[in-house]
């Protein structure tokens, strides 16, 4: 089969599979087993790749995070189900964006800066995801570079691995503020980080 009607399949089966959780009727194993049989084969091509088709980024990004959230609506036995139905596409996700082919150039220019700030102070991602809080400073840093960018971005056919982990590390932003009002018990920086979340979220959906 041809990536183009993998691709297809592989974006159909997603929204099914999301499709079928918001209506509450649980995991969907015959939607889940077409939608990993076609990631899995897209993720061994692109492995070795330096960029993924825009087409793909939309699933790649919202699959995990989707998924995690409506478990929580669920039962114990099924929202296990859920949860392991989850990182089974991470780690698929994880394989499918390893890799380090040839970059583009002018891909790389124009996500550079996006780039150094989010990697400035020790990372943003990672000092939230250690509980340390969202630094506000340098989020309206990050995001005035994003919405810079974005139009150009979005243009791509094709776009370049690190630049699709950053913008799953937005999406999944959501989860991080589950984690600060349970985990940390930091309702004002769940707060914050839910807001700056709805921003990028905006600009990302259009």
């Amino acid at each position: 089969m041809n990536q183009s009607s993998l691709m297809n399949i592989f974006i159909e089966s997603e929204t099914a599979l999301l499709v079928e959780l918001r209506m509450g009727k649980g995991l969907d194993r015959e939607q889940y087993e077409t939608f990993i049989s076609a990631f899995s084969e897209l993720a061994g091509q692109w492995e070795k790749e330096s960029s993924i088709p825009s087409r793909a980024v939309q699933p790649i990004m919202e699959i995990y995070a989707d998924l995690y959230q409506f478990s929580l609506n669920y039962s114990d036995e099924e929202a296990e189900r859920i949860r392991e139905a989850a990182q089974q596409i991470n780690k698929l996700r994880e394989q499918c964006l390893s890799g380090d082919g040839i970059s583009d150039r002018h891909q790389d220019d124009i996500t550079r800066d996006l780039i150094q700030y989010i990697d400035e102070n020790n990372g943003f991602f990672a000092q939230m995801e250690q509980g340390r809080g969202m630094d506000e400073e340098q989020f309206e840093k990050v995001f005035r570079e994003l919405t810079k960018v974005h139009d150009e971005i979005t243009s791509w056919e094709m776009i370049p691995k690190p630049l699709v982990k950053i913008l799953i590390s937005f999406y999944e932003m959501d989860l991080l503020v589950f984690k600060y009002e349970e985990a940390f018990e930091m309702q004002e920086e769940a707060d914050k980080i839910y807001d700056a979340y709805e921003r990028v979220f905006e600009l990302i959906a259009g």
